[in-house]
């Protein structure tokens, strides 16, 4: 199975994501737009790994929220994203996350953690684009839940199914 530690956002919050996308499209940037039902942040990318191993990941203790920020673009992985205003709760998050699969020998890509949502792949950004004139709809949500993702390549791209989750309440698997 191909696995990632992710969080789902809300429904309000994938409009407004949904809503960048259309934005970008209108402003010219051809990209490979991810479908609105596969958005979500990493927190920790697995990749191949036999087993599933929601078990190990950390519940959320007190939930918090997320406010969306801005847009952007990394260049060497060719992925526009959208971001969050910074928040020390989501990276202590993620930290817990990652220090839950080091304890457990589960290996995963050891980058550092970048708060960002892949909105589209392979942009090709016009040279005078200018990431700040996009308006940034106003979007919160509240982070109560850590997913287990399965990556699945199907007809269209790849499909993103949460397999199983974490709360305050403890671990269920979907």
């Amino acid at each position: 199975m191909r696995l990632f530690v992710g969080l789902r956002p809300s429904e309000a919050f994938r409009r407004a994501l949904s809503e960048l996308q259309g934005q970008l499209q209108d402003a010219g940037i051809a990209a490979k737009y991810l479908n609105p039902a596969n958005l979500h942040m990493t927190l920790a990318f697995i990749g191949e790994w036999p087993e599933n191993v929601a078990g190990i990941l950390p519940s959320v203790k007190q939930p918090f929220s997320l406010t969306l920020s801005n847009v952007g673009l990394f260049r060497e992985a060719k992925v526009i994203w959208a971001g969050v205003e910074a928040s020390e709760p989501l990276d202590q998050l993620a930290g817990c996350v990652r220090n839950n699969l080091s304890a457990a020998g589960v290996p995963f890509d050891p980058k550092p953690f970048v708060p960002h949502i892949t909105l589209g792949r392979k942009p090709i950004v016009p040279v005078a684009f200018d990431f700040s004139d996009i308006i940034i709809p106003a979007a919160e949500m509240t982070v109560s839940d850590v997913f287990l993702y399965r990556s699945d390549r199907g007809e269209n791209g790849m499909v993103y199914s949460a397999i199983g989750s974490a709360s305050e309440k403890g671990w269920a698997s979907s």
